[in-house]
């Protein structure tokens, strides 16, 4: 298995509690209870996009082919990218 992942160079490697809930497709209490552990830094509660990648892949089995791989981290982004633009713009 490799450890190279089809991650986008736009999500930031850190990932907030909802980011990183929202990255996976999860509710933010699946995450704590039953996520990968979080790094501390100070107050701030952060995930690590590649331990959430390893995370994801154990819970399918195994890692999808690279096209593959490479077609959802986009879809992902996209959708991440798409309701972040719209909290923005609803907080004004």
């Amino acid at each position: 298995m490799s450890s190279e992942r089809a991650t986008p160079a736009r999500w930031p490697r850190l990932l907030s509690e909802p980011d990183a809930a929202e990255y996976l497709s999860i509710s933010t209490t699946t995450l704590r209870d039953k996520g990968p552990k979080p790094n501390r830094l100070g107050r701030r509660v952060l995930y690590d996009i590649q331990v959430l990648d390893r995370w994801a892949d154990r819970l399918a089995g195994q890692p999808l082919d690279k096209p593959k791989a490479e077609e959802e981290a986009a879809e992902v982004e996209r959708r991440f990218l798409e309701r972040r633009r719209k909290r923005k713009h609803a907080n004004g």
